[in-house]
């Protein structure tokens, strides 16, 4: 009977060993084919096959908090989707996130996908909590193989009936992630 066990316990640690190794193997695999390129417009995040790219997105400076109104008349941040050099659909989901080094609450921070209404950053009920940071999410869609997505428009601003306090030197970093899924449907 002790070989028998002896046998058991081998069995069951060559297959844990064997499943390990799998995992190892294709997370490895997906790391190497993974990658993020960014620049001061244009983010690229290619996995595989897939690549998203988000263009046109640059450096919004605020000189001080305006209100509803001026906010939604304000110049936006344009950014164009594509699904390029795959020939897979894939879904997308663009997401804010607070950043770091902030002296200016994000309670305070509207936004406007569409230009005619406007919504409270930390009010979005869409989020991902993950190590302690809150990104939310903005815009969502899918793509065909090799598709671009309409230009859309996001505009930012520091609503002046939110803020609390005179802001003086106030620092706000925001940035934004894009999660993507490919259909291989």
């Amino acid at each position: 009977m002790k070989i028998k066990d002896i046998i058991k316990k081998q069995t069951t640690i060559i297959a844990i060993a064997v499943i390990l190794v799998i995992v190892a193997v294709i997370g490895v695999s997906y790391a190497i084919f993974f990658n993020v390129s960014r620049n001061t417009e244009d983010q690229v995040i290619t996995a595989g096959n897939l690549e998203l790219t988000v263009s046109g997105i640059s450096a919004l400076q605020l000189s001080e908090p305006m209100t509803t109104a001026e906010g939604l008349a304000s110049n936006p941040i344009s950014y164009t989707v594509e699904n390029t050099d795959s020939n897979l659909p894939a879904t997308y989901s663009l997401y804010i996130y607070g950043g770091n080094g902030n002296n200016i609450p994000l309670s305070s921070i509207k936004i406007s996908t569409d230009g005619t209404s406007s919504t409270i950053l930390t009010s979005i009920p869409d989020t991902i909590n993950e190590n302690g940071a809150t990104y939310y999410r903005i815009d969502t869609g899918s793509l065909d193989a090799g598709a671009t997505g309409t230009t859309k428009n996001l505009r930012i601003w520091i609503d002046e009936d939110l803020v609390a306090d005179e802001i003086n030197n106030g620092n706000l970093n925001l940035q934004l992630y894009v999660l993507s899924e490919v259909d291989e449907g």
